[in-house]
């Protein structure tokens, strides 16, 4: 049978309690990296793109996307870093929570 959630001290709520934390620990940390990690990759495609040229600063880069395309413009492809830290995050923090 299924159990409650909480009931008895194997019950599917401590059985499932690793992959939630993990799951969406890993999930928060990526909404918080992705505008970092989009700069960065903003900045080494500009420094490939235009040699010779000096790279423009990380804030620089950040104010740039929010005055042409708005807040949001920093979140896009938030969603595909989303899914990928729900299934590899959620898998990878829970198994270990409950392996080791």
């Amino acid at each position: 049978t299924i159990l409650k959630m909480g009931e008895g001290k194997g019950g599917f709520a401590k059985a499932a309690e690793p992959f939630v934390c993990g799951g969406s620990a890993a999930t928060f940390a990526s909404c918080v990296i992705h505008p970092i990690d989009l700069a960065k990759v903003r900045m080494q495609l500009y420094g490939q793109l235009t040699p010779g040229k000096a790279v423009p600063s990380f804030t620089s880069i950040l104010s740039t996307m929010v005055k042409n395309d708005g807040v949001s413009s920093v979140y896009k492809g938030v969603d595909a870093a989303i899914g990928r830290q729900m299934v590899y995050g959620t898998a990878r923090i829970g198994l270990h929570r409950t392996i080791s």
